[in-house]
């Protein structure tokens, strides 16, 4: 039995990075929806190689410190739910194994609990037959089996293996997968990372290409209430080779220290201790022998001195964060959107959005992207509009690490974004603000018109390969070989006697003709109803749609 020193965990670290590197597209391809914008297997690549980044630069030879740094670096590199996610999962572990310098069976049965406890936490509304349930049933294994294991290796193999049963259940759980014919792809992409990890642990050759950051970003940690001030080593020569006076100088010390290591190997003792008393240490090792390797570090200043630069080093940033500021007056109300397609962009642009992060379907932003974004604005209140269901959560994360006023509106769709500014009064207090742009998500609904890249079958309707398919909020409700066709039942389906204007934004695909053609047609078709049309150049998908 070999427990898992860091040396190995990096290897499982890179082997991990390079399996889902070789398999994010079939993990992508796994997405229920049959849309061009399936990236479950890209997130979750592109938040473990940030994850990868921080922890493949933190010098350390303490497994639990390297674990630290892989959960910070997946948080800042999250992307999409199933990043942010992962990066939970990866948080749970860490703080399972955080005290563990090397990983035996009983550190990975502590860090799968924890990270399920972790990952359900960070989910309002945890819905089963996800990622989720497989590391719920992973943990699960880990906790009742793990007498049975010695080797932490061998265990793993186990956990795997639960976890490839519990992924071959996900469709029985969730209706949706069942019914696509497949499992669910963030639960796959986590078996990946895991099988390209055990192989790492194995010692297996892997080629790892990522790039590793060459500088990263270190939490200052103060210790506001050192209880034993002084670091106190030495070694104590000795004639004494009964292991018994080193455990008697063990419990000697302890009465007036901790953080003690005593290690006694033949006729030396190594002792390292913190105490408020070096001279009573010193005393008691003096009884035993002579002594050389004496340090006593006075830790109070250490932290003061510590404490001290960085104070300087904040005032300074303060410092030219106020003269940044004082160059222009702060607002009452920023907002950051994201967006793609320079089309649509524009429209945010239009509407006073002041700061726009490029990405949505295809691209969803990291939590770090959206932070430099929001500590740009330069207002009292900031809002979000994620403008995408797979980036809100995101968003939320990206909120609790600024230090401004940050309010994530959770706009799921482009149109609900517009929709928010269109309805917004600069003028309002803040309460009013927010119950403005909330209401104002309400009084749209949000279609999209792409293709399929596969064929299946979504409640009990055929589509093939290649034709359009019509989306309305999240549900498929048309699909055919013609576009006009596509959009016009989808429309029907959307429209009901409230609504008064339609827009379609067009995708980089469509030109300036072939969108007043539809609109030409439909407005004969909907003769009571404005019908609108702008260029949003946005990818992947032919039209957005917004029905008002």
């Amino acid at each position: 039995m070999t427990n898992i020193d860091v040396g190995m965990m990096r290897n499982a670290i890179k082997s991990a990075i390079k399996n889902l590197d070789v398999n994010k597209d079939m993990v992508n391809a796994l997405n229920v929806f049959p849309v061009p914008d399936g990236d479950t297997g890209i997130n979750m690549f592109l938040t473990i190689k940030s994850a990868g980044n921080y922890a493949l630069a933190e010098e350390t030879n303490h497994c639990g410190e390297l674990a630290r740094a892989l959960s910070k670096g997946a948080l800042m590199g999250a992307r999409g739910n199933s990043g942010v996610i992962l990066s939970q999962i990866l948080r749970g572990f860490y703080m399972g194994v955080e005290d563990f310098k090397e990983l035996d069976v009983k550190a990975i049965k502590r860090g799968f609990e924890s990270s399920k406890e972790i990952a359900y936490k960070a989910v309002m509304k945890p819905t089963e037959g996800t990622i989720l349930s497989v590391v719920r049933y992973m943990s699960a294994f880990a906790v009742s089996n793990q007498s049975k294991f010695s080797d932490p290796i061998e265990y793993l193999e186990a956990i795997y293996a639960e976890g490839e049963r519990a992924l071959e259940k996900t469709p029985e759980m969730l209706p949706v997968l069942k019914e696509a014919g497949v499992v669910d792809s963030g639960g796959k992409g986590l078996l990946v990372l895991l099988r390209g990890a055990i192989d790492g642990l194995k010692g297996e050759e892997v080629q790892y290409t990522a790039e590793v950051v060459e500088t990263k970003t270190q939490e200052v940690v103060f210790d506001e209430n050192i209880k034993f001030g002084y670091c106190t080593e030495f070694i104590i020569h000795t004639d004494n080779t009964d292991q018994h006076d080193a455990d008697t100088l063990k419990e000697e010390l302890l009465k007036f220290g901790d953080s003690l290591v005593c290690v006694k190997v033949e006729d030396i003792i190594k002792v390292h201790v913190h105490t408020n008393h070096p001279g009573k240490a010193l005393e008691l090792a003096l009884e035993r022998g002579y002594l050389t390797g004496i340090k006593s570090d006075n830790m109070r200043l250490q932290n003061a001195e510590v404490r001290r630069a960085h104070e300087e080093e904040q005032q300074k940033k303060y410092e030219a964060l106020q003269a940044e500021e004082e160059k222009a007056p702060q607002k009452e109300y920023g907002f950051v959107a994201v967006a793609s397609g320079e089309g649509i962009m524009n429209v945010f642009k239009d509407f006073e959005v002041d700061e726009i992060v490029s990405g949505g379907q295809t691209m969803n932003p990291s939590v770090e992207d959206l932070t430099k974004k929001i500590d740009k604005v330069n207002a009292k209140n900031i809002f979000v509009l994620p403008n995408n269901s797979n980036i809100v959560l995101t968003a939320e994360k990206a909120a609790e690490f600024s230090d401004k006023n940050v309010i994530v509106i959770p706009t799921k769709t482009i149109p609900q974004g517009i929709s928010a500014m269109i309805n917004f009064d600069f003028d309002l207090d803040l309460d009013d603000a927010i119950e403005t742009l909330n209401e104002s998500i309400k009084a749209v609904k949000s279609g999209s018109i792409t293709y399929a890249v596969r064929d299946t079958t979504v409640s009990g309707k055929k589509i093939n390969q290649g034709d359009y398919m019509g989306i309305l909020e999240s549900d498929i409700v048309s699909s055919s070989d013609d576009i006009y066709d596509t959009i016009l039942e989808t429309l029907k389906k959307g429209i009901d006697e409230d609504t008064s204007i339609v827009t379609l934004y067009a995708g980089e695909e469509v030109t300036e003709v072939q969108m007043d053609e539809i609109i030409e047609k439909l407005e004969n078709e909907f003769d009571d109803i404005t019908i609108e049309g702008l260029m949003g150049n946005q990818q992947v998908y032919y039209y957005l749609i917004s029905i008002e």
